[in-house]
């Protein structure tokens, strides 16, 4: 217990006594009438009233005062409070002289003693502030006023914060999440709520959480209040999760969904934004019931498939890269237009494939022609035979192309000599072969006198051989004439 404390404790315990001597002092008193009862109707003047008795109240022990500086000496202040007699403030309450208050400057002071020994009245500039500070605490915890106090130190179960007093603040009540590092409050200013205030014990429980939910929750209302579908707004990124962010609109709080982030496919959230950053956005839907509200970033940004149609048509060669691969085919992401296209499993082999992966692999970077494009539907077929017929094709084209001109032969210089011969030998072989066409032709008319000529020869003869076996025919028998049959016949 310090010197002060044990002054003032005697100081009041004298207080009392003398109230109740003032006290039987007036019950022995006669009754007595004073002036003014015997004389209503006269006036007063200057000379019926006591100055001493109507100047201001002495001040009394423990209470807070204000005073004028007098004059700062080596002993410290002297401070006009009031009264008969000035008080001293000590020079050790103060740091240094720069702490110091100027001569004719207010000061608020306690009394902590009205005359010592020497007859000083000893006043507290520390223990004013003090008094003043645990009023104010007080005070905040009737009337919920919120406090600015500066964290100074880590403790177990909590933070350690400066009002003028010591003060604790819970880490349940620190803040209304992550309150794992409590580290990073130390040297910040926190605004807090008085939970407990208890003056003799020294104790002081304040929450930083309840004033975030206050402030957080009327700032939500306003919000909610100018919020509607359609209105584009900024937002802070809060939190990510693997199917997307949530985004802090002003206390209310709305989901960014994967989906919803970009035209292409988003692998994580964490592609698009970071914790802390700001983001434009859109309000897509608002569920008052279930409290929840729908944000969207693609409707903000350029549509890239109006580019798309503006750019591909059927047959247009493009690259992609495989993303994912399903049975029927597999996603490729044309990073060129920032779209994704479907490229079906009958259309990455000649051959019959039951797998997307015996020809693909996730990451790969092909070359793959436009079979379909559909750009109000949002779609694409895209085909890898078509791309590498169309390949072969370009490579035979440019082959063909880059192949020189044939030489120059004799056969091209000496082109006319030769086709004079050659007419020449053609008409030599035409008359040759029409003198074997007339010599073929009188060998045949030769060969058909001497045909007609021997079948002649041989009919004489026939006639002659007729007129002999007639004359024979006389003398011989029956016989004989069997015998001329069967020579006819032979």
């Amino acid at each position: 217990m310090s010197a002060w404390e044990t002054d003032e404790r005697d100081d009041a315990d004298a207080v009392p006594t003398q109230e109740r001597s003032d006290d039987v002092a007036e019950r022995r008193a006669p009754d007595t009438a004073t002036p003014s009862e015997s004389a209503e109707d006269e006036p007063m003047t200057m000379d019926d009233v006591d100055l001493d008795e109507a100047g201001p109240a002495s001040p009394k022990p423990g209470d807070i005062v204000k005073g004028i500086v007098v004059s700062v000496t080596e002993d410290g202040l002297l401070v006009d409070v009031g009264g008969k007699a000035e008080g001293v403030v000590p020079m050790y309450e103060f740091l240094d002289r720069s702490e110091m208050p100027e001569c004719d400057s207010e000061i608020e002071v306690a009394v902590v003693k009205l005359e010592d020994d020497e007859g000083t009245t000893i006043l507290s500039k520390k223990r004013a502030d003090y008094e003043r500070v645990w009023n104010r605490v007080i005070s905040a915890m009737e009337t919920g006023e919120v406090l600015d106090a500066m964290v100074t130190d880590r403790v177990k179960g909590g933070l350690r914060v400066d009002l003028g007093v010591s003060g604790f603040v819970p880490a349940s009540h620190v803040a209304t999440r992550d309150v794992r590092n409590l580290d990073r409050f130390v040297g910040r200013s926190l605004r807090l709520k008085v939970l407990e205030a208890d003056r003799e014990r020294k104790k002081v429980v304040l929450s930083h959480r309840l004033v975030v939910e206050e402030e957080r929750k009327q700032r939500r209302d306003e919000t909610l209040a100018k919020l509607h579908e359609g209105l584009v707004c900024e937002g802070k990124v809060r939190n990510i999760t693997d199917y997307g962010a949530f985004i802090d609109l002003g206390g209310v709080d709305g989901l960014l969904h994967i989906s919803e982030m970009s035209w292409g496919r988003v692998d994580h959230p964490s592609d698009v934004c970071s914790v802390g950053e700001t983001l434009r956005v859109v309000v897509l839907e608002i569920d008052h019931e279930r409290d929840r509200i729908s944000l969207g970033r693609r409707q903000i940004l350029p549509d890239p498939w109006k580019e798309v149609g503006k750019q591909l048509r059927p047959g247009s060669m493009v690259k992609g890269r495989v993303n994912r691969m399903v049975r029927t085919g597999a996603f490729v992401e044309l990073p060129e237009f920032e779209v994704e296209g479907f490229l079906p499993i009958g259309e990455m082999s000649q051959r019959r494939i039951e797998n997307p992966a015996e020809v693909l692999q996730e990451g790969q970077e092909v070359q793959l022609q436009v079979l379909k494009l559909r750009p109000q539907a949002r779609r694409m077929t895209l085909s890898l035979v078509a791309a590498m017929e169309e390949k072969e094709r370009q490579e035979y084209q440019r082959y063909m192309a880059e192949q020189e001109t044939p030489r120059a032969t004799l056969g091209d210089q000496f082109a006319d000599v030769l086709g004079a011969v050659a007419a020449e030998l053609d008409e030599t072989t035409g008359e040759t072969e029409e003198v074997r066409e007339v010599e073929a032709a009188e060998e045949v008319e030769e060969a058909e006198e001497a045909g007609e000529a021997a079948e002649a020869e041989a009919a004489e003869e026939a006639g002659d051989a007729e007129g002999d076996e007639e004359s024979a025919g006389t003398e011989d028998s029956d016989d004989g004439d069997d015998d001329v049959k069967d020579e006819d016949e032979e």
